[in-house]
């Protein structure tokens, strides 16, 4: 009896032990930048504040595993920021033009679908290097964001898509649902269907993928419809919580996506990552950003500090994983 028990025990500990060390190396940053700002700032642990740090981060949740996917297939995709602003844009200019809610949504989800297309056809069939494609339709996207609403942001009063950013089911903001399922999505997805094992074949040796009977070039197209498609739903929400469609609201977006998913432990180009473990490097983000906020740092110097701090934990993270391999 005695013998069992302490089996159970030190099962549980070796459970809790491997799961710490499945941990990315900065998880430890987020729990100590937690209780800095917490420390320096009683307010951050307000519940008002920390609902707001979460709803906030939906929308970098649902694209930083938009990103998570891409590297984990080998790519990468820099148009994730444009995409999220050129959704929201559309959203908004087919609201002007009399479309009902349902309809807006659907446009502008649909807008994502046909840059992720153009994105996974570059790549898969014309074998463009993904970061020139994405680059340049980030910048495709961004000017047509700005060209079309004249620079100016388009205000966004319909109800229905008010309710989307503002309302919440069972007291649950909506924004934070559709994170949920998304992410729910795509985990199903990368660690229960072909699909997902074909990606992660596909990022860890792409021709000896196509050897064994992958069809590389459908997955890798699909995989930046997928992406697109998803984060222009980001897009609708972000537009709906700010009830504006903002030219410029997502500039910098896709550094932080991407930057959330290599601190998360994903690695390009290896069929590595996990878009669980990319929920740290969203809260490590949020929490900077908030932190910043709550203890009064000049708002100019927030980006400049936020940009050190990623490309730091950055180099901090793959450093720890290269001594550990």
């Amino acid at each position: 009896m005695l013998n069992t028990k302490a089996e159970n025990e030190n099962k549980i500990i070796n459970q809790v032990r491997r799961f710490l060390e499945e941990l990315p190396p900065l998880t430890w940053v987020v729990v100590a930048l937690i209780l800095f700002f917490g420390i320096v700032s009683p307010s951050f642990f307000a519940l008002n504040n920390l609902a707001n740090v979460v709803r906030r981060g939906s929308t970098l949740w649902i694209i930083a595993t938009m990103a998570t996917l891409v590297l984990i297939s080998g790519g990468l995709d820099l148009s994730l920021g444009s995409m999220l602003t050129f959704s929201g844009v559309v959203l908004g200019l087919l609201l002007q033009a009399g479309l009902n809610a349902g309809l807006a949504v659907l446009g502008a989800i649909l807008s994502g679908t046909f840059v992720g297309f153009i994105n996974g056809f570059l790549v898969s069939v014309f074998g463009i290097p993904a970061f020139i494609v994405t680059l340049g339709t980030m910048n495709v996207f961004a000017g047509l964001a700005i060209a079309l609403t004249e620079t100016g942001a388009v205000f966004i009063g319909d109800p229905t898509i008010v309710f989307l950013g503002a309302g919440a089911i069972a007291g649950i903001p909506i924004p934070i649902l559709v994170a949920i399922l998304v992410f729910a999505v795509s985990y199903i997805i990368l660690h229960h269907t072909s699909f997902g094992r074909y990606l992660v074949a596909i990022g860890e040796n792409k021709m000896g993928a196509h050897l064994s009977g992958v069809n590389t070039r459908r997955y890798t197209w699909l995989i930046f419809v997928y992406s697109s498609t998803f984060t222009a739903l980001a897009g609708v929400i972000l537009a709906a919580r700010i009830q504006s469609a903002d030219p410029t609201v997502g500039v910098g977006w896709a550094f932080d996506a991407v930057a959330a998913s290599i601190m998360g432990g994903t690695l390009r180009g290896k069929g590595k990552g996990n878009i669980t473990t990319t929920i740290i490097g969203v809260i490590l983000i949020q929490v900077l950003r908030n932190g910043l906020n709550i203890i009064g740092v000049p708002i100019e110097w927030r980006s400049a500090i936020i940009g050190t701090f990623l490309l730091a934990g950055i180099i901090f993270d793959i450093s720890v994983r290269r001594r550990e391999a």
